[in-house]
């Protein structure tokens, strides 16, 4: 089956869902990933490995390094620029969005929560963005104009899941980030198999060095490796049974 995570900067996909992304590209399914930027707005390392003019195609490297690491069949990047998804214009993004959903196909669609785990901005924005794709990809009246050189159908994926940390986790472990209540999540993913290959993928982001030590040092962080949690936002399937340990779960093989 065909899994796509849409999100918003190079280390996203190693820093929030790595492991579960390792996990399903290990058992044999197909997993792609959108990132909305390069970065280029980020930290270049310390000291700085490259300038900030070079930034974001040095971080773009990093993250298809990270991605081959974590078994990633495809990478695209929407070009959009860092910092400021909250400054372009909003059909832009989600065109953008429903135009890849068309063409991978996936039968899983991933994205951040409300509040992006960090709470940045771009990470908002992007749920945002994964919401309304989520309901136009399948509708023809949505951008026709993608179905005229007959490559591109309407598709929907069965199911869009939210990446978070549950608030009681990061409130023992001390962790400044944002989360939900645990009797809100619904899909708890076992990656301890495959917290090797998320570690080997963090040393792919030699800019975010300084982030990355400052995580691996915190009490506690292989409980973060260990389990990936998820809210599924939206689903076409009916009688599904919550909490659930498969991403997968209740999908009609083809």
């Amino acid at each position: 089956m065909r899994i796509l995570f849409l999100l918003a900067h190079p280390d996203d996909e190693t820093f929030g869902p790595g492991g579960t992304i390792a996990k399903y590209a290990r058992l044999g399914h197909e997993v792609r990933l959108v990132t909305a930027t390069r970065g280029e707005a980020g930290m270049a390392g310390t000291p700085p490995l490259t300038d900030q003019d070079h930034l974001g195609e040095f971080r773009s490297a990093e993250l298809e390094a990270a991605a081959a690491v974590l078994g990633v069949a495809k990478v695209n990047f929407l070009g959009f620029n860092d910092g400021k998804l909250a400054f372009v214009p909003r059909e832009k993004l989600v065109e953008s969005a429903v135009r890849v959903i068309r063409e991978a196909r996936p039968h899983v669609l991933m994205s951040f929560g409300p509040d992006g785990v960090s709470g940045h901005m771009d990470h908002k924005v992007m749920c945002e963005v994964a919401l309304a794709a989520y309901g136009r990809a399948g509708d023809p009246g949505w951008y026709p104009g993608h179905f005229r050189d007959g490559e591109l159908c309407p598709w929907t994926p069965f199911k869009l899941y939210q990446f978070e940390l549950s608030l009681e986790l990061l409130f023992a472990f001390g962790v400044p980030l944002h989360g939900v209540s645990e009797e809100n999540l619904t899909t708890i993913i076992d990656t301890s198999a495959d917290a090797p290959t998320k570690l080997r993928a963090f040393d792919c982001h030699r800019t975010q060095h300084k982030d990355v030590e400052r995580i691996l040092s915190r009490p506690g962080f292989h409980e973060f490796l260990r389990r990936e949690t998820y809210v599924l936002a939206r689903t076409r399937l009916e009688g599904l049974l919550l909490p659930e340990s498969d991403l997968l779960a209740g999908i009609p093989k083809e």
